[in-house]
């Protein structure tokens, strides 16, 4: 019998294993490196055969050597060859968030949260390219101050209040309430102040 059969590796377990190298030197950010080794798995392999490396090749296409769009179709390929996958998703939001087009990614992460409501991937990349949620009033700019004061009142009241703190607003009327909300220290002084009285 061979006992040596446990150990021996076949050709697809080291592709693999060279596929998963070089996503963890894209997830660390060491792009120039991951795309030595994608470039040189997938001269030999067929991508359709090993998909999952394929988004972080085309991301690193995309940030080594500018080219963009082989990254994109790279990327949306592999999302359909592994749909449950959402590193396919995310490394694709990453690649629009590099190239500026900022309002590509957002539509690719909204789509894939949409799909995957608490994946935890693309929740880490919504939170590292920025996301913001729409302004309270959508009809006004986000700059707007009706804009503004409307968003801070709307999250100060779903905030958790104490009692106490409810007293000290009303005594000191809407105009402390406005700083208040606003977050301004000179504001909330008098309140104090006229608790204390």
């Amino acid at each position: 019998m061979n006992t040596n059969r446990a150990t021996t590796s076949t050709p697809a377990d080291r592709i693999t294993q060279i596929l998963s190298r070089g996503t963890e030197l894209t997830a660390y950010g060491d792009y120039f490196a991951a795309l030595q080794v994608f470039t040189a798995v997938y001269q030999t392999v067929a991508p359709d055969k090993y998909p999952q490396g394929l988004s972080s090749y085309g991301l690193c296409l995309s940030r080594v050597e500018h080219k963009n769009r082989l990254g994109a179709e790279l990327c949306e390929r592999a999302m359909v060859l592994q749909p449950y996958d959402a590193s396919h998703r995310a490394n694709l939001v990453r690649l629009y968030a590099g190239t500026k087009n900022r309002k590509k990614a957002v539509e690719v992460l909204e789509k894939g949260l949409s799909r995957v409501r608490q994946n935890a991937r693309l929740l880490y990349v919504r939170d590292e390219i920025g996301y913001r949620k729409a302004p309270s009033l959508r009809f006004l700019r986000r700059t707007d101050p009706v804009n503004k004061l409307y968003s801070r009142c709307a999250r100060f009241l779903t905030m958790p209040v104490s009692l106490s703190a409810v007293k000290e607003l009303l005594r000191a009327g809407w105009r402390s309430l406005a700083g208040f909300v606003a977050g301004d220290d000179e504001s909330s002084t008098p309140v104090r102040r006229i608790a204390r009285a």
